[in-house]
């Protein structure tokens, strides 16, 4: 009998070619590593620096500022894996991909996988509250930036509670981050990390259709336009003269008379109720005799209690000007000893300081009452 072999009608499917496509373009690459030196340098000057950094700190703001922007528009104009489109967002594919993980599998996605999109999300939104609580800390606090007009105290001080939890968040985010990238490409061995530098993956079947290559030049002039209308829109903002401090024109006969033996010290330094006393006191003032005749007295009287803490929304007017004091002496307010706390006592004996009311020796602007964190500068070594 004639017996032949036939083959099963089901066969294996045949193996689809793998193939290196194009998945991250350029823009999208380079936003990606400049982000992380951003935020590597916002996180040096904001948690380890002292206070002075403060210029190196907003710079850095500035510069996240200008590529989330970049980004949010990119999520729409740029190419197939960079729209946000894309993002495979959806509960189910979450769910799913979690199972997968748990029985130690992670199915390759060309874009990003549920968890990586999700973990993108998470970043943005954390980073977008930073950006936007550290303007109002600027603006409030510091009497800086392009929302100092619109920004007081208050909001700057709440603000800040908000800046700092961001931060912390963030920190938190970039380990999971890290940790996932490390899972995708040790555990998994999925080239995560090398396609963001190369913008390429190797995949199973056809190649995505996707524009990565001719978004380049759309994507430099799209940067370029961004970082011009907000440096441009920055700067006519900025300008605004801030909500909370003013210029004050300081009498010559106070700058004579109170600055031959100390600071002539900005009146927010000190309420009006302080002044007054500090002025009636004046035939004892701290073991000297300071007493003025009685034009200069009234002259300068009447400066001070134009002009005193209450009257400006400034930090250093809050924080130290309004708190008042047994002995009246800003050093003996918590603010002024918090501040200065980490400061060996020698430094106060420097020839270029003198003593721990010589605040100009140190605050550069102190004679304009803004006292500004940037603006600070310890003389070093026997500098006069």
């Amino acid at each position: 009998m004639d017996i032949r072999l036939h083959h099963h009608p089901y066969r294996a499917a045949p193996a689809k070619p793998v193939q290196t496509v194009m998945v991250w373009d350029l823009p999208l690459r380079l936003f990606h590593w400049a982000m992380v030196g951003v935020v590597a340098v916002a996180g040096v000057t904001g948690f380890l620096a002292p206070e002075w950094w403060l210029d190196v700190h907003v710079l850095a703001g500035y510069a996240l500022a200008t590529l989330l922007v970049f980004r949010a528009v990119w999520g729409f104009a740029g190419s197939t894996y960079s729209k946000f489109r894309s993002f495979p967002l959806k509960s189910d594919g979450v769910f799913h991909h979690l199972r997968s993980l748990l029985h130690k599998k992670s199915p390759d996605h060309v874009g990003h996988n549920p968890l990586g999109a999700w973990m993108i999300v998470i970043l943005l939104v954390v980073l977008v509250t930073l950006v936007i609580s550290g303007l109002v800390v600027l603006g409030g606090q510091e009497n800086l930036g392009p929302l100092a007009f619109v920004t007081t105290f208050s909001m700057g001080k709440i603000a800040e509670d908000i800046h700092e939890i961001a931060a912390w968040a963030l920190v938190g985010a970039v380990v999971v981050h890290l940790l996932g990238v490390s899972v995708e490409t040790r555990l998994f061995h999925h080239p995560v990390l090398s396609a963001m530098i190369t913008g390429k993956k190797k995949i199973a079947g056809s190649g995505p259709e996707s524009d990565t290559i001719s978004c380049s030049r759309r994507g430099a002039v799209l940067f370029l336009a961004v970082t011009v209308a907000l440096v441009t829109g920055g700067m006519v903002l900025s300008s605004i003269p801030p909500a909370g401090w003013r210029a004050v024109e300081t009498p010559k006969n106070y700058i004579g008379e109170c600055g031959d033996c100390h600071d002539a010290y900005h009146p927010s330094l000190r309420t009006g109720g302080a002044w007054r006393v500090i002025m009636a006191g004046l035939a004892g003032h701290y073991g000297e005799d300071a007493t003025l005749d009685e034009e200069t007295a009234k002259a300068v009287e009447s400066y001070l209690r134009t002009n005193p803490a209450e009257t400006f929304d400034t930090e250093i007017a809050h924080r130290l000007g309004r708190i008042e004091t047994a002995s009246l002496r800003m050093t003996d307010t918590p603010y002024w000893k918090k501040r200065h706390r980490d400061i060996d006592p020698t430094v106060f004996r420097k020839p270029a300081i003198g003593s721990k009311v010589n605040c100009r020796a140190c605050h550069q602007d102190a004679a304009s009452g803004r006292f500004d964190d940037s603006k600070i500068h310890l003389p070093t070594g026997d500098q006069k």
